[in-house]
């Protein structure tokens, strides 16, 4: 049986047609307007200081993460390439060590920002109606 035959190409182009008709109907409506007595919202002065304060926490919280991942980054690099130098299994270990240290440097300077930025802010609550 073949695919492309009269009575499928038939079908095919009727449903283009019908298919097109139907976006071409949608685009002869009008669009909805916005009348002169429609209300805007304006959020509320708390709103708006909770949202730059927590623009500012999410922007300092990942700012130290992605600093956290920069130094754990290096110090893997670092370390493989000392191991892969290294020829005696004490230098081996110095550079096993040194690595740790330099992932606990990062984790406390890590925590060190995380505490800086202080608590997370706090959606206001909203009025009662």
């Amino acid at each position: 049986m073949k695919f492309i035959s009269a009575k499928n190409v038939g079908l095919l182009v009727a449903a283009g047609l019908i298919a097109s008709t139907g976006t071409a109907i949608a685009a002869d409506t009008a669009a909805p307007t916005a009348s002169p007595t429609a209300k805007t919202h304006t959020p509320s002065p708390e709103i708006v200081a909770f949202k730059s304060a927590i623009a500012t926490y999410r922007a300092g919280h990942e700012a130290a993460e992605n600093s956290f991942k920069a130094a754990i980054a290096t110090a893997k690099a670092t370390k493989e390439a000392a191991i892969k130098a290294a020829t005696t299994p004490e230098a081996k270990a110095a550079a096993r060590t040194a690595f740790q240290s330099t992932v606990a440097t990062a984790k406390s300077a890590r925590d060190a920002a995380f505490a800086a930025l202080g608590t997370k802010p706090v959606r206001p609550a909203q009025a009662a109606k």
